[in-house]
């Protein structure tokens, strides 16, 4: 079959592409097949060199999507020679890399070019691509006769190869009369492949000043003592890209080696630290301005230095989100001292480093880290305390429970949002401290539940959430009190306590939930017995499945969903089945609470959604037609065939996608009557890649 276009979405496309408006050309390219692919190529070819990264980005995707994969690397391979726009250069670059193994044989073609800038482009995409094919051309490309391409061969062979390329490399980093960058290159390589060498393997190259960072990557070999000596007298070097060359090199031998092992190195290293104080005072100084992978290396060096002068600036570093998890486990590991270089610093913290300083102590588990923790559930800012009420969780401090359950009452005060995550940071820690210990949980319930009459809203709140975090069968009482709290929120969380008690004992608490006058309760109850295999209660979902509310008839749907899920009793089966086709029929949020139940079902039972492919509501057919897609065969999938002419974009896009990934050959007819009047860009997109899916 022949997909034909009509000219005058040739004309738009080849108008659009000329435009001023960034945003019309990218749309334009997305459009690009409608030209045809002879022209589309070349076309493709000019706009990676487009002023805006955006069309730029979209030629890249379509050129690699192109099934076109010889003409397409004949073209971008022409397009790195263009020495006069580095950004058209760098796309071709980026698309070849994006085609993959396809486009290897140009490659490997492009690499006899005469322009040894060309040659170093082609050498770095075939690294990107990483194919194990490219291991013996780029080992042919260390004798070229540019230096910059052999160190890009050089740079290529730290991700492809075997002992070979190792050998290769190892020789080539040794020969004096090779170009520095270029001996540069294999070391940087080998440091890639993460293969230590012995220090004896690499004693010319320790010795030349220019080359010794990048060779001192590469010591690490457990046994290797002479490489150990050298690595710590280079800690103490004038130069910074030494120290931290070494710094990363011990920082591995320490985690390679066994712990007697280990321990020993550690204690050296602490005693370069100790001797050499400047050491670890410019590993400090280097934290504020380092990059981020130097300073991931600085920080575990200054956790193997073990000094107090480290806690802080590892503390403030750990700000950074990307280094926060290795600050913390490097504080971690330093115990009792940096819960005491803590505790000196604490009066000279801001709210932001007392709080980072309560996130770490959670993790900790000395005693004066525990009382600070305990003082600072009085601090003057909020989210200090909610710091220090999770981290007393954490560490499972069973005697914190009186001073928490007065941080409760004290914060259910406050209203306001600092006021209520104070309750939620408290209420979650006294259900950690509570769940493992019979003798916690007994403490905090009667403390929490001596006050309940008086409590206020929050407390009362707090309470019931306690006890839906817990459950014990002897808190039936005190849930039902909450059940019938004046507060529907209370209420609510109650239900969750219900839960956790075994169904008989829950049966006449949600009975009682399934009553109430608020439909967030009962909805929360109908949610619950879902989870219970009772016959019983799931004949009291049965009655509220007509519910005035729709909240509750949504999650009435969804908890029988999950009870036909799990259930192989034909009848029940058979019951669940018809409430789930009346809900079908009923108003969208409902109807989508059991598209979404029959699309867990999955199975047969999910072409049931077809029910609703001809409502008004996009979002409900939009959510039918994944199920559809996710689990019906081509034979339910062409009832979708007339949403390709559906009045909402969102419906018709999803619609053609599903069709033409299911190969409805039927649909092509309707989808390309769709393309004649297609208006929505991303719509046209949609149908264009459709039908060269069931063309092909």
């Amino acid at each position: 079959m022949s997909i034909r276009f009509d000219e005058r979405d040739r004309e738009s496309v080849l108008r659009d592409l000329k435009s001023s408006d960034e945003e019309v050309r990218r749309l334009a390219v997305e459009r690009i097949e409608v030209v045809g692919t002879d022209a589309a190529i070349p076309l493709l070819i000019k706009r990676l060199g487009d002023f805006g990264w955006r069309v730029r980005k979209a030629a890249v995707e379509r050129l690699a999507a192109s099934t076109e994969s010889a003409r397409v690397a004949k073209a971008l391979l022409v397009a790195l020679s263009d020495g006069e726009n580095p950004g058209r250069r760098n796309a071709a670059v980026e698309a070849l890399v994006r085609c993959g193994p396809r486009v290897l044989p140009q490659l490997l073609g492009a690499t006899a070019s005469d322009d040894p800038d060309v040659r170093k482009l082609v050498v770095d995409t075939l690294a990107a691509i990483a194919d194990p094919r490219i291991e013996e051309p780029l080992l042919r490309l260390l004798d070229d006769p540019d230096p910059n391409v052999r160190a890009a061969a050089a740079e290529g062979l730290g991700v492809v190869g075997g002992d070979a390329v190792v050998r290769a490399l190892h020789k080539l980093a040794q020969c004096d009369s090779e170009d520095p960058l270029v001996r540069f290159s294999a070391l940087h390589a080998l440091g890639v492949r993460g293969d230590p060498l012995r220090a004896s393997e690499l004693a010319p190259l320790l010795d030349d000043p220019v080359l010794r960072p990048a060779a001192l990557v590469l010591l690490g070999c457990p046994d290797d003592e002479e490489a150990a000596d050298i690595l710590l007298k280079a800690l103490a070097s004038p130069s910074r890209s030494t120290r931290e060359a070494a710094m990363r090199s011990l920082i591995g031998l320490v985690a390679r080696s066994d712990e007697p092992r280990s321990e020993q190195l550690a204690a050296k290293i602490r005693e370069v630290a100790r001797s050499s104080p400047f050491v670890v005072a410019s590993a400090v100084e280097q934290l504020e301005e380092a990059s981020l992978p130097a300073r991931l290396i600085l920080v575990q060096f200054l956790g193997l230095a073990r000094s107090e002068a480290v806690v802080i600036p590892i503390l403030l570093a750990g700000r950074d989100e990307a280094l926060a998890e290795v600050a913390l486990a490097t504080l971690e590991s330093l115990g009792e001292l940096a819960e005491t270089a803590l505790d000196a610093a604490w009066r000279g913290f801001d709210s932001s480093s007392r709080r980072d300083a309560c996130v770490l102590l959670g993790r900790t588990d000395g005693d004066p880290g525990a009382e600070r923790l305990r003082n600072a559930l009085e601090d003057a800012d909020p989210e200090v305390r909610v710091a220090a009420a999770r981290s007393l969780g954490q560490r499972r401090w069973v005697d914190a429970i009186p001073l928490l359950a007065r941080r409760l009452e004290a914060a259910a005060v406050e209203d306001d949002f600092e006021g209520a995550d104070e309750v939620l940071a408290v209420t979650e820690a006294l259900i950690a401290l509570t769940r493992e210990d019979a003798e916690a949980t007994a403490r905090a319930i009667d403390l929490l539940s001596a006050r309940l009459d008086a409590a206020p809203e929050s407390v009362r709140f707090a309470i019931a959430q306690l006890l839906g975090g817990i459950g014990r069968p002897q808190d039936a009482p005190l849930i039902g009190r909450l059940l019938r709290d004046p507060v529907a929120r209370v209420r609510g969380a109650a239900v969750d306590g219900a839960a956790r008690l075994d169904p008989e004992a829950a049966a006449e608490l949600l009975r009682l939930a399934l009553g109430d006058e608020s439909a967030s309760v009962r909805a929360a109850a109908a949610r619950t017995i879902g989870a219970f295999e009772s016959v019983a209660l799931l004949e009291d979902l049965r009655r509220f499945a007509e519910d005035e509310e729709p909240i509750v008839r949504s999650a009435v749907v969804r908890a029988v969903g999950r009870r036909l899920a799990g259930s192989d009793d034909g009848d029940e089966r058979s019951v669940a089945l018809s409430l789930l086709d009346a809900a079908l029929r009923d108003e969208a949020t409902v109807a989508l609470a059991a598209v979404s139940a029959l699309r867990e079902i999955g199975g047969s039972e999910a072409s049931r959604v077809a029910a609703v492919l001809d409502r008004a509501e996009p979002e409900l057919v939009q959510e039918a037609v994944g199920c559809l897609a996710a689990h019906a065969d081509p034979t339910v999938v062409q009832a979708l065939i007339p949403l390709v002419s559906h009045p909402d974009w969102s419906v018709r896009a999803e619609a053609i996608r599903t069709l033409s990934e299911s190969r409805v050959a039927r649909a092509v007819p309707a989808i390309l009557r769709r393309l004649e009047t297609e208006q929505d860009a991303f719509v046209r997109g949609e149908i264009l890649r459709a039908l060269e899916r069931l063309e092909g």
